[in-house]
């Protein structure tokens, strides 16, 4: 059984819990950025860009060949 003090800690830490939510969305991303593996990361990222690239490459090779046509005709 509890005590009158007792009692009043426990209702003034529920009553702190309340005032001073989580914010438990913010803390999960945290977490998770801190856990991703930055060398991976970087290597993946680099390959993207490069593929980027070369998607931008051949479709201003194949827009300029198509400009070069309708300049013939």
């Amino acid at each position: 059984m509890t005590n009158l003090q007792q009692a009043m800690d426990i209702a003034e830490e529920r009553a702190f819990q309340k005032r001073t939510p989580s914010f438990p969305p913010v803390s999960d991303t945290i977490m998770w950025w801190k856990s991703i593996d930055k060398e991976e990361f970087r290597q993946r990222l680099r390959g993207g860009v490069n593929n980027v690239g070369l998607v931008l490459a051949v479709l201003g090779q194949k827009l300029h060949e198509a400009g070069c046509w309708l300049a013939q005709v």
